[in-house]
């Protein structure tokens, strides 16, 4: 918990420098504020602890004002009540789980799991903490779905997750990914409270893989206000930020090998219209679902993200590739990507403009609408 508070007053800081060197960047101040928010929410968490506890009964012994004295007073009685309370619902789903020995898989498969989640979630314990039995096979546990249908449950990282629906590919659209070489899975898409098994997902692709730092990871408070889509395994997936396509990943372990294309026309399906990347072997990608450039932004080292490695990135204009912007258009499915394409534009938000309104523009032009489906 203190290495977790560590890195969201790392994430705050950061923030701040960025917001600093540019007021009136809204992307920014967006993430100022995710960022304050998730700092705000660690501490609390980590006040919960004994140790959290302990710093905090130092700290009021060491004070003598008395306006710090009633505010840290008042976190010491905020801390004790929710470790009291967690304390409370890891017993009580413990002993959920105890009393359900005996049953058979489908029930427990069914109410158990689902019951000690919502009791962990209400205290902000974090899944899996119950230590509920690993489920081997994730094809037998299904429950109705949110949205009429059947949607099997999912296990991902040893933690059971029932998602609000599952999407399927048109068979036409599967047949010619698969006549590739290409996986085309159904994808399964996460509720709000799942944004941490997905950020999760995300974060262990960037401990593995020395390139991942070209795809941005979001707080999870962001995610939440996403639409988040992952393979069975939750090793693969794709997140819809509005018509954004973001964060799109894959783990070379992920059960469905080469499923990056097949997501992403799963992506514009679910209505994802633009999205914008550094310029390496991403647009190639991109290009094939449907998109096309519209603008790019030079290199700028004050943005760099975290993590970032130049040397790692050198062939792509010795570590500094531009930010490309681009627009989906169902004319262009299967294209094919030129490197340079898309005119300059001064900042980041002239490039979001402009994928914008590419979109708007083919909505206005007769017989260029956006399609439904892939």
């Amino acid at each position: 918990m203190r290495a977790r508070v560590a890195k969201a007053v790392a994430r705050v800081e950061l923030a701040r420098t960025r917001l600093a060197d540019n007021p009136t960047h809204a992307r920014l101040q967006e993430r100022l504020t995710a960022a304050e928010t998730e700092h705000a929410h660690t501490v609390a968490l980590y006040h919960a602890t004994p140790g959290g506890q302990s710093e905090l009964r130092a700290a009021l012994a060491a004070t003598v004002d008395p306006n710090t004295r009633h505010a840290l007073t008042q976190r010491l009685h905020d801390a004790e009540k929710l470790r009291a309370e967690q304390t409370d619902a890891l017993r009580r789903a413990r002993t959920g789980q105890t009393r359900k020995e005996g049953t058979d898989d489908a029930q427990r498969g069914t109410d158990d799991a689902g019951t000690q989640r919502s009791i962990l979630e209400d205290v902000r314990v974090e899944p899996g903490s119950a230590g509920g039995p690993a489920q081997e096979d994730r094809g037998v546990l299904e429950r109705s779905g949110d949205r009429g249908g059947r949607s099997a449950r999912l296990l991902i990282d040893g933690q059971q997750i029932t998602p609000l629906a599952t999407h399927t590919l048109s068979d036409s659209v599967r047949a010619s990914l698969e006549s590739r070489g290409l996986s085309a899975p159904p994808l399964h898409e996460l509720t709000p409270t799942d944004a941490g098994v997905y950020r999760e997902q995300m974060l262990e692709l960037t401990r593995k893989n020395p390139h991942a730092a070209s795809v941005s990871v979001y707080d999870e408070d962001e995610y939440r206000q996403m639409r988040l889509l992952v393979t069975d395994d939750g090793k693969a997936g794709v997140a819809l930020k509005g018509d954004e396509v973001v964060s799109a990943f894959a783990h070379k372990d992920c059960a469905h090998p080469r499923a990056a294309r097949a997501m992403l026309r799963h992506a514009t399906a679910l209505g994802g219209r633009r999205l914008d990347c550094f310029d390496t072997v991403l647009p190639k990608f991109y290009a094939d679902a449907g998109f096309v450039p519209v603008a790019r932004l030079k290199w700028n080292d004050d943005y760099a993200p975290d993590g970032w490695d130049y040397d790692t990135f050198r062939r792509f204009n010795d570590g500094r590739p531009d930010v490309v912007f681009m627009a989906y258009n169902p004319d262009r499915v299967d294209g094919y990507y030129t490197p340079g394409t898309g005119e300059y534009v001064n900042d980041y938000d002239d490039g979001i403009a402009r994928a914008q309104q590419y979109r708007q523009h083919r909505s206005a032009v007769p017989g260029t609408g956006t399609q439904v489906g892939p």
